[in-house]
């Protein structure tokens, strides 16, 4: 049957009928007369050429038929209020997925409280991390990423970012590294010593490297590894500095039994601006703002001292 022939009106009698299994109480929902609605379910039994409910002994149940259509209807139903109220949103019924680019931290430590979130109030929301680059600003300009949490410098004009938060740097050392028994790091204990840095879920090193070519220094950077949690554990084992944001190594140097020490004062890197971001296009899809809203939420509560 075309859709031309069908009376959309009735898919909202049906959604009273398949969840309530009564036609008197679908009646009263729908807010017209009990025969009404039997006149309805008939029209729609017609259509589905099934009886979607049937009775068994005092009570009514729904045909495989109409549980599979059941299973369908709230999701549809949503999308289709969706054309005409764009700005209303539904997160229990609403199916799609996003690609969300974000540092490795994020995906480890802060993502399981999102993705619980999500999997309680938006169960149809599938979600696709992938390990933050530079790079990828072109593909949230060509849709192929929908939002990234990272740090950046400048947010670019074409897309639009809302600040997380900002944070400073700090060295972590195994207890039992040679400097582990000072209280302060001088520039000429950093300078002697060889480093790790974590290459992945966006830029932890040109920070670190620029501040000390300001002072025409270059760091002994022997190893570099994609992921914290790997340099963390490479650390712990190892006379290998690494230089982190101070609210990582304050978050996960502990598990590691690892020593935190400020950087030495002539390094002055200054704090990075840790952002969300997103194509201005986004911007005013109800479904993204819901993505973007729960992830931002998330990460103020996990991490509530990014300042």
């Amino acid at each position: 049957m075309e859709l031309s022939q069908i009376n959309l009106n009735l898919l909202l009698s049906l959604y009273h009928l398949l969840r309530t299994h009564s036609v008197t109480q679908a009646a009263d929902l729908a807010h017209i007369s009990q025969p009404a609605m039997s006149r309805n379910l008939s029209q729609l039994r017609e259509i589905f050429a099934d009886p979607l409910m049937v009775r068994v002994g005092n009570d009514m149940h729904l045909t495989p038929r109409g549980e599979s259509i059941w299973q369908q209807l709230p999701p549809t139903l949503n999308q289709l209020e969706a054309l005409f109220t764009p700005n209303q949103f539904e997160p229990a019924g609403y199916q799609g997925q996003f690609n969300v680019a974000s540092t490795d931290y994020v995906t480890q430590e802060l993502a399981p409280s999102f993705l619980a979130e999500l999997q309680k109030n938006a169960p149809g929301i599938g979600i696709h991390f992938h390990l933050w680059k530079p790079s990828m600003m072109d593909s949230l300009r060509q849709g192929r990423l929908d939002l990234a949490c990272c740090y950046l410098d400048q947010v670019p004009d074409d897309i639009y970012g809302r600040q997380v938060g900002s944070d400073g740097f700090c060295c972590l050392m195994s207890i039992e590294h040679p400097l582990a028994q000072t209280t302060h790091l001088t520039l000429d204990d950093y300078m002697a010593a060889e480093h790790l840095a974590v290459t992945g879920g966006g830029d932890k090193i040109r920070a670190v490297d620029g501040a000390l070519a300001r002072l025409n220094l270059h760091r002994q950077l022997k190893v570099t590894v994609p992921f914290i949690h790997s340099a963390l554990a490479i650390t712990a084992r190892s006379d290998y500095l690494l230089t982190l944001p101070q609210h990582i190594a304050n978050d996960l140097g502990y598990r590691y039994n690892l020593q935190i020490r400020e950087l030495p004062q002539e390094l002055e890197i200054g704090n990075s601006a840790y952002y969300m971001i997103w194509h201005h296009r986004m911007k005013a899809d109800p479904a993204h703002r819901y993505l973007r809203e729960t992830l931002f939420n998330t990460v103020r509560e996990e991490a509530p001292h990014l300042p």
